[in-house]
């Protein structure tokens, strides 16, 4: 049953569901938007691991509870 499931969301969500006279629905996120192909044709990274690492930086090096100063005054300091 669960992979009915998964089968079902993968079919809506990334390639559109098989409608009357075998036509398929569109997709909830375009295949333009997911495809990597052209990244790769222009040697562009393929995920956000670069941002992620930034972000976890951030997040370990921030403060409990900062003051709106202080957050830009970090953000400062990270942005050098």
């Amino acid at each position: 049953m669960y992979v009915l499931d998964f089968v079902d969301y993968f079919e809506d969500t990334f390639i559109g569901r098989v409608i009357r006279n075998n036509s398929r629905r569109a997709p909830r996120f375009s295949v333009n938007m997911w495809n990597c192909f052209s990244r790769l044709d222009e040697e562009l990274p393929r995920t956000n691991n670069s941002s992620e690492g930034w972000n976890r930086a951030i997040k370990n090096s921030a403060r409990e509870n900062p003051s709106i100063y202080e957050s830009i005054a970090d953000s400062r300091i990270e942005q050098h």
